[in-house]
């Protein structure tokens, strides 16, 4: 004889005892519910008589019984994501709650869209074969493509607004499973009439002190590699102008402002034309890693089956030329997330073959 289960619907006010709340998951759906309700964390808080941190906490927990995001977080309040729309209305109509109540844990909705950040200054060629593959693959998914400079790709990632980022460089994040897709020579970035332009040997950090270098803030890879190199051969990099912004800072140096540090694949156009020049940096070279990046809570989701696609897609297109003097790197054996924030031991496939460390 089947079993069948009637929805009930649960009125959560009446569950008065708090234990039983908390041992059935009942809080965290109510706070979750509000939340939904109101869209606005300090008005829930008012609302359930509980501090705004009490609530970010157990809506953590939620997201990460899940296994995926339920709210985007954004300066007006908060949106549901599909998720959370999902699950708002099986509480609503009484399924989740009569579920807990029967000890069963409520099954997350399926996923509707998958989202990745990528860098601005280097993530166009990526973008095109990444959406036809992903079509091919999830037809009746939706693809959420967002476009960031230096760190706002990592707090995105880590406040679990993307499901997956290409990140530069990234420091040490335990919330991060990280996997390593290339690696490439940062250099001088001058205008093409300047005296660094007309020699083409490779520069060391010193050379650059005292130069009207146009750099990113520190939260931004780009300046977190350099202080470390800088700092590491005992010299101090001052810039005269500070942007964050790839495209801003190429005008500028095109229009003999200073000085930039970027790797060559952000200026290979500029380089090809004319319009800038490219000097080496470091002796020997100073390398930077391009990773592939998700939030180890969304690991049962669809996430790194989708994190496989673009990973498969960036080593194709590096393989064809997209990304000029990148090299495709293959992880070591027996590892799946590289701490980047130490040495990490890569090998890079190239005609060489050698293993680099990126430090």
């Amino acid at each position: 004889m089947n079993a069948v289960t009637f929805p009930v619907r649960v009125d959560l006010s009446s569950l008065k005892s708090e234990a039983r709340e908390k041992a059935l998951g009942l809080r965290e759906l109510r706070s979750f519910l509000s939340l939904a309700s109101t869209g606005n964390l300090g008005r829930t808080a008012r609302e359930l008589n509980l501090s705004q941190p009490a609530i970010s906490l157990q809506l953590r927990k939620l997201e990460e019984g899940f296994g995926t995001q339920l709210l985007w977080r954004h300066g007006r309040g908060v949106t549901l994501t599909p998720a959370g729309a999902c699950l708002r209305d099986r509480l609503q109509n009484g399924h989740a709650t009569a579920g807990l109540a029967a000890g069963r844990q409520p099954r997350p909705c399926p996923p509707t869209r998958l989202s990745l950040a990528i860098p601005a200054d280097s993530g166009l060629p990526l973008i095109t074969p990444l959406a036809r593959m992903f079509r091919q693959r999830w037809p009746d998914l939706t693809l959420d493509v967002r476009e960031g400079n230096g760190a706002d790709l990592e707090e995105w990632l880590l406040h679990r607004h993307v499901d997956l980022a290409v990140l530069q460089d990234p420091p040490a994040f335990a919330e991060l499973d990280t996997t390593p897709l290339l690696t490439e020579a940062l250099g001088l970035v001058a205008p093409v009439h300047s005296a660094l332009a007309r020699d083409v040997r490779p520069l060391s950090l010193r050379d650059l002190i005292g130069d009207s270098l146009i750099l990113p803030s520190r939260p931004h890879w780009i300046r977190r590699r350099l202080d470390s190199a800088a700092q590491q051969h005992g010299a101090e990099l001052k810039p005269v102008l500070q942007v964050t912004s790839i495209a801003m800072t190429k005008a500028m140096v095109r229009g003999g402002l200073g000085c930039t540090v970027l790797p060559r694949s952000a200026v290979q156009d500029e380089i090809d034309s004319g319009a800038l020049a490219f000097r080496p940096l470091g002796q020997p070279p100073l390398i930077c890693a391009r990773v592939l990046a998700f939030h180890r809570a969304a690991s049962n989701s669809l996430v790194p089956a989708f994190a496989e696609v673009v990973r498969e897609s960036v080593i194709a297109l590096a393989h064809g030329g997209a990304w000029a003097g990148a090299e495709v790197v293959r992880p070591a054996p027996m590892s799946t997330a590289l701490p980047l924030g130490n040495a990490t031991t890569m090998h890079v496939a190239s005609q060489s073959n050698e293993e680099m460390a990126i430090g």
